[in-house]
Order: C-alpha cells, then sequence, then structure tokens
C-alpha cells in the first residue's frame, strides 16, 4: 500500500507540474520587441511596450526615434533634432489648471524614411494612444511641411540632420522654414475651404488663401475674389489663430488697399512669386463647378466591428453630424484637403487601429503629394474645416444646429 500511496503521489506530483507548465506557457508574456510590420501580435506589443512605460504621465514633450521597428527614447539635449531616413514620435502632454492631462501624438516622417519606418510609427502611435483609453489626439507630420503645433513644441527649431539609421552621425542642417500652410477659400453660396500646396502656382486672383507660417496668419484677397470668400477666410483665419496658436497670432490681410511692403512681406512669407505674377481668375476654375467636384469627391467611410468582423463601408450623402456613430471610427477622405479619422468615444481598439491604418495607406494609394496629412479627431474636438462637409452641425452647447 505504502508503495502504492508514493507512485500515486509522484503521479500526482508529475500531473500539476505538467498543468502548471502548460498553464505558464500560455499566460507567458510575449516579447515586446517588434520585428516587422506583419509581426501578428504588433498591436498589442505597441500598447505595452516598455519604452512608453512612463509615458504622458506628467505635462512636458516625450520624443521616441524608430529603430528596428521598435520606439527608442531621445535624449532631451537632441530634442528639435531628426534624421531624415527616420521616422519619429513626439508626445505633448498638458495639464490644465485641475491638473487634468490630455494628449497630443505626433508621428513625425522624414524626407528619406522607408515605408516600414513610416508605418511602424503610424501603429506605435496608435499603441501609444491606447494608454489613454484613445483619449489622445494624433497628427501626421512630414519633413518640410509640419503644422504649427509641431514645431511650438520645439523653441530652438527643428534640425534636419542627413542619415538614418545606422549611418545617423552625418552633418546638420538647420530647417530654414519650409514649414508653411497655404488655404484656398473658394465658392459662391457654398463656400469651401481646402488646404493646397503653398506656392505660387497654386493661387488666382479669383479667390482668397490663408497663408499660415510662423506665428503669422495672411489673409490674401484676391482682386476679383466674392464678398462672402472674404468673409469665410476671415473667419477660418481666425479660427486658425485660436485653435493652432491659442490665440496669440497675428492675422494680417492683403489686399487691394495693403501697401507694396505688406504684399510682398507676403510673398516672402510664402517664399515665391510677387502681387503681379499671381495667376489669373481663370486659373481657378468656376466656383461652383469647385464645389461640385469637391461634394462628389469627398468620402465618408465607417469602419466598424459590430458585426463581429471589421468591416469599411461608404456613407451615404449628404453627409450629416447624425451619421456619425460614437460607437464607430470613420475615415473622411477630402481628396486634396486632407485625411480625418473620426474616433468615436465608444469605438474599439480595433476599429481606432484600423481606421489610422487605411488612412495612412490612403496616401500612398492615391499618390497624395506630401504636404497632404493624416488628423486623427476624437468626438467632440472637431475642427472647422472637417465639420464644414456635413450639411449642419450643432456643437456641444448649442442651443440648435447651424447649418455649415
Amino acid at each position: 500500500m505504502r508503495v502504492l500511496h508514493i507512485v500515486a503521489l509522484a503521479a500526482l506530483t508529475v500531473a500539476v507540474n505538467c498543468r502548471t507548465t502548460t498553464r505558464q506557457q500560455a499566460i507567458a508574456p510575449v516579447s515586446p520587441q517588434i520585428t516587422s510590420l506583419t509581426d501578428k501580435d504588433i498591436k498589442r506589443k505597441a500598447s505595452v511596450h516598455p519604452a512608453f512605460a512612463n509615458a504622458g504621465h506628467q505635462a512636458g514633450v516625450e520624443v521616441w526615434r524608430i529603430k528596428d521597428f521598435n520606439p527608442e527614447p531621445v535624449s532631451q539635449k537632441d530634442y528639435g533634432k531628426f534624421y531624415k531616413g527616420d521616422s519619429y514620435i513626439v508626445l505633448k502632454t498638458t495639464a490644465d489648471k485641475k491638473n487634468k492631462l490630455s494628449w497630443d501624438i505626433y508621428y513625425w516622417i522624414g524626407s528619406e524614411s522607408t515605408q516600414d519606418e513610416s508605418g511602424a510609427s503610424a501603429i506605435l502611435s496608435v499603441g501609444l494612444d491606447d494608454k489613454f483609453n484613445g483619449a489622445a489626439v494624433q497628427h501626421r507630420e512630414t519633413q518640410g511641411y509640419e503644422s504649427q503645433q509641431f514645431k511650438a513644441l520645439f523653441p530652438s527649431g527643428l534640425q534636419y540632420q542627413s542619415g538614418g539609421y545606422p549611418t545617423a552621425f552625418r552633418h546638420v542642417t538647420t530647417n530654414a522654414g519650409a514649414e508653411k500652410r497655404l488655404i484656398q477659400v473658394k465658392g459662391r453660396r457654398d463656400v469651401r475651404v481646402r488646404q493646397v500646396d503653398p506656392s505660387i502656382s497654386s493661387m488666382n486672383k479669383g479667390d482668397c488663401f490663408i497663408l499660415d507660417v510662423d506665428h503669422d496668419v495672411y489673409i490674401y484677397v484676391g482682386p476679383n475674389s466674392r464678398n462672402v470668400e472674404k468673409l469665410k477666410a476671415v473667419s477660418v483665419a481666425n479660427q486658425i489663430r485660436d485653435q493652432d496658436h491659442a490665440g496669440r497670432a497675428r492675422v494680417e490681410t492683403i489686399d487691394q488697399y495693403s501697401s507694396d511692403v505688406d504684399v510682398q512681406k507676403f510673398f516672402t512669407a510664402l517664399g515665391s512669386g510677387t502681387k503681379d505674377s499671381v495667376p489669373d481668375a481663370t486659373a481657378g476654375g468656376d466656383d461652383q463647378s469647385f464645389v461640385t467636384s469637391e461634394e462628389q469627391n469627398v468620402m465618408l467611410t465607417e469602419v466598424s466591428d459590430s458585426s463581429g468582423k471589421l468591416k469599411s463601408t461608404a456613407v451615404s450623402k449628404p453627409y450629416r453630424q447624425d451619421q456619425l456613430k460614437q460607437q464607430e471610427a470613420y475615415i473622411l477622405d477630402t481628396i486634396t484637403g486632407g485625411v480625418y479619422v473620426w474616433i468615436g468615444k465608444q469605438s474599439t481598439e480595433r476599429e481606432r487601429s484600423e481606421a489610422m491604418s487605411k488612412a495612412q495607406q490612403l496616401l500612398t494609394a492615391k499618390s497624395y503629394p506630401s504636404w497632404v496629412q493624416v488628423k486623427r479627431i476624437p468626438q467632440g474636438t472637431e475642427p472647422a474645416i472637417f465639420k464644414q462637409y456635413f450639411t449642419t452641425w450643432r456643437d456641444v452647447n448649442m442651443s440648435h444646429t447651424r447649418v455649415i
């Protein structure tokens, strides 16, 4: 009997050990290192990556450089230096008077960065956002076309450095200021706003244009433009000042009454052209045809996994605010005005991640110019340029619906 008892105890011990080993193997953590964009655990690894362990806990700026698909912290003394051959992630954490935190995530793509590196930066940005339960605002930044908000994070300016991993230590070139944004304002009754290439070739005398550069916002009023276009330009310029520059930018109007010195100041800031070299109004095309084309080409797509499978579905026109469900994510492709990813408050991690990924793919698939950006918009933070594509819109605390 004693022998049988010992044998039974041994067998039980082996069984327990086997179950323990099996269970430990089942719950064993996956290595946080990302090996490729096809890594089946890439999204989970991004959300728990050790490089992000203490990210966003206090107000300030944090920077990571992408190396072999993984984020590598950048020393504070090197903040503002960006290698052309690499991609980066920049986190801005802001605290209000009650010490409540909010976050902006920027993923910066160098002009010589590979598609794998830029793709990794986008996916890692989504993973970082998961730490904040999807509450962060994400921004895509490209070399030479950085937003004003991004540049403001680096008071000493941006420095573009030649090379990238593994040969990053080369000659340093300081960015001389290619960072600018030109916005066209065009239409008769339904006036539209869209971002265009920041050069004289994008302009004409029949429309209004807004130039956002450094801490100056210029309104160029074409001599043949309509009053409604001017009114819209003033409204949008003021919103850019208040939303993008925290009210600290200077708005200046350039029109037929401006001095030659002020007019030339505008074209100097633009970086090309003169008053006399602005193309005629005919170069801008017919206003109504422009608006009609915008309405036809703009696409709104719903990204949802509510059926159990991830599906992308085109939303029917005309677009209305109530079509944006807080349980889903959406991609608004405005063709040349930018690509927006709208994130509902109750959307899933899978929906948010897939929407950002698909939006990123649009830039390559449609061969959009480098100044076209992907902007992530959490529900309730919609900018005016986004809201203009919906027939009506009611902001929080508004007593009635406003016709756009």
